[in-house]
């Protein structure tokens, strides 16, 4: 018998209407344990440099977590796996919510979709029953109306579903996949790919059970793990809709203004005002699956619908559009989810067009009339409905910040502020760490390699040396012995050798929760996180799964995917990582110096070390190259074989 794992994965030739299921392959599972590991090694063998994103071959994989569907705290995450259209690169989005514990209930691991559909269709999975079914009479429903009408139609009210809106379906690059209230799959195009396929949604019921190892002392581990969080769901009940030190510094410079401190510190002045405005809009907080954490806070827009809000969500697009009000905030997020689209890509570029207008560079001619502005919501509410559908200045908008501003040209690429061609967030400009995640993510989003140790200047713990010794002694240090002397050392300047550490470990860390299918939230982001390092990871999979797995192993195992996922982008001409050339010339505004103290202009010749170091501990060259005897001490030896057939190899450091 098989535990933990379903045991079975789903082939959907769309091209073809051919459906096959397939027995999983438990060496498969072993190396790269599921979820995020198992999609990368199906994209490798599969999904060549010859193969362009929108090309039918292209594959959309949706793995559920190894620990999906168990009694394991926060075990809810599906990835899906893809060609990027947006970076041309491996692309992938984790997705919480309840579609991957439900998959699991079905009886699979993993659904791999290729072709193209000639007609619009879905996908409806109850259990042993998997049919592709018309769809005509959803497309150009919005995400909403879709799952409405498909729960109707299935008469399945407990049925998980994904789907695109209208922005998939006109292959917006920012298009998202959306799933329940708040909840989507975003970033690097993935609901692009889904509306390139004709694929309007993924329905899924199932009513089997998910087989444990050793469920006894994994009761035991997990009361353990629940027995950590009250202070989580407590922080996450009294979540303010508007933190000052967090939210507003974030994303409030580079393309939104080049000098927005006015508007910043006009609404951090007005924070608790704007705090106070925003809790009527409450409805109540609704959590994933096996979660009572319950981060999204739903609310109710103006036409009735429910919003998830989560995160930053709570206040970036007041951000962007300058409108510091958390109704215009939800209308704006409203229409994101309705036309699935990826908020904080959306975000990015509504603010980008305008700035472009103030400065002369976009013209009315441009607009379609349209006078564009900061501080007018209607104005961004307008510019979101026509990127979803491709209307005028909204068909530029579409292609993303990069591209948009290649076709714009008259000095707009200066403000398009991306990584790796992808919109991203801004907060990491003045804390070293986060900018040297920026750069290396295979995300590129530096939100991937957040550890629950913060690092200066952003750390505002004043703990004693008998605190952190305390600290490194509890139950909530779970991280290997090396880190424990630069976690001490964080505060003396910045640890910069500590902080390559620990971007190195948080992207092994990443890679088990994407794997596994844990929250990033409980198992990695918070400094008191209820469920602690590699080693809890370890033992969590060992009780599920019968693996007799130690921390050194997953340690390895976790190395192995992220060595996968690099080779995967060398092999699709990525070489040394970078941010945009832009973000050096950004000099800490008042307003940040105020809140975090001084902090140094990013430079590029620190970063260009600290990228340096990381490759180093990596084992790559400075190209960013695996090199050989890396990839044969990770068992990628196959991997390094069709490297060199193509003329890749590492030069010797």
């Amino acid at each position: 018998m098989i535990y933990g794992w379903a045991g079975t994965d789903l082939e959907i030739d769309l091209s073809k209407g051919n459906i096959e299921k397939k027995e999983g392959d438990y060496e498969l599972y072993e190396s790269y344990l599921g979820a995020k590991g198992t999609n990368t090694k199906i994209l490798w063998d599969r999904v060549p440099p010859e193969v362009a994103p929108f090309s039918p071959e292209n594959l959309l994989i949706i793995g559920a977590g190894v620990l999906d569907g168990t009694i394991v705290p926060f075990a809810n995450r599906t990835a899906i796996t893809f060609k990027s259209p947006v970076t041309g690169l491996l692309g992938y989005s984790i997705l919480g919510g309840h579609f991957g514990p439900e998959l699991k209930y079905a009886g699979y691991d993993t659904i791999v979709i290729s072709g193209k559909s000639p007609v619009p269709v879905y996908l409806w999975i109850k259990d042993d029953t998997v049919e592709l079914r018309d769809a005509s009479h959803l497309w150009g429903k919005d995400t909403q109306e879709t799952q409405l009408m498909l729960l109707k139609e299935l008469n399945e009210k407990n049925a998980q579903i994904l789907c695109i809106g209208p922005a998939g379906e006109n292959k917006v690059y920012a298009a998202s996949i959306e799933h329940s209230i708040g909840i989507s799959a975003s970033r690097r195009g993935v609901g692009t790919i889904m509306g390139d396929k004709n694929l309007k949604a993924i329905a899924v019921r199932g009513t089997k059970d998910v087989y444990i190892a050793r469920p006894a002392p994994l009761y035991q581990l997990c009361q353990e793990i629940l027995g950590r969080t009250g202070w989580l769901l407590d922080a996450w009940d009294t979540f303010p809709f508007l933190d000052a030190t967090y939210h507003l510094p974030m994303g409030a410079y580079g393309n939104f203004r080049e000098d927005p401190q006015r508007e910043v510190w006009e609404a951090l002045e007005r924070q608790k005002e704007i705090g106070e405005a925003c809790k009527p809009l409450k409805v109540r907080r609704l959590g994933c699956s096996n979660c009572g954490m319950r981060c999204r806070q739903i609310q109710r827009a103006s036409d009735g619908r429910l919003v998830g809000l989560k995160c930053s969500a709570h206040t970036r697009s007041m951000i962007a559009t300058e409108v510091f009000d958390g109704q215009a905030n939800m209308e704006f997020v409203n229409l994101c989810e309705k036309y699935g689209l990826d908020a904080l890509a959306v975000q990015n570029v509504v603010a980008f067009v305008i700035d472009l207008y103030e400065k002369g560079i976009l013209t009315k001619k441009d607009t379609d009339g349209m006078h564009l502005e900061f501080g007018n919501i209607d104005v961004a509410l307008t510019l979101i409905k026509k990127m979803a559908y491709r209307e005028g200045i909204g068909d530029i908008m579409a292609e993303g910040a990069y591209r948009a501003a290649r076709l714009i040209g008259r000095g707009a690429e200066k403000y398009a502020f991306t990584t790796k061609k992808l919109e991203c967030r801004h907060d990491f400009l003045f804390n070293p760490q986060d900018a040297l995640g920026e750069a290396v993510s295979d995300g590129a989003d530096h939100h991937k390699l957040h550890t629950e140790v913060p690092t200066p200047p952003y750390d505002k713990y004043d703990w004693s040396p008998e605190e952190e010794e305390a600290y490194i002694k509890s139950e909530f240090w779970g991280h290997p012995k090396e880190l424990e002397e630069h976690f001490r050392n964080r505060k003396d300047g910045v640890n910069y050798e500590g902080m390559c550490q620990w971007t190195c470990y948080a992207d092994e860390c990443a890679a088990v929760n994407d794997s596994l299918g844990l929250c990033a939230w409980c198992a990695g982001w918070l400094d008191h996180p209820p469920i602690t390092g590699m080693a809890m990871f370890a033992h969590l999979l060992s009780l599920v799964t019968g693996m007799d797995i130690d921390e050194t192993e997953l340690r390895k195992a976790a190395q192995r995917i992220q060595c996968l996922v690099r080779s995967y982008n060398v092999r699709e001409g990525l070489r040394r990582d970078a941010v945009a050339e832009p973000f050096f010339d950004i000099k800490p505004p008042e307003y940040v110096k105020q809140i975090y103290g001084e902090v140094d202009q990013l430079d590029r010749n620190s970063l260009n070390k600290w990228i340096d170091r990381f490759y180093e501990l990596k084992g790559c060259d400075k190209e960013g190259i695996p090199t050989k005897e890396t990839l044969e001490k990770l068992d990628l030896r196959y991997v390094h074989q069709e490297l060199e057939r193509r003329g890749i190899a590492a030069t010797p450091v």
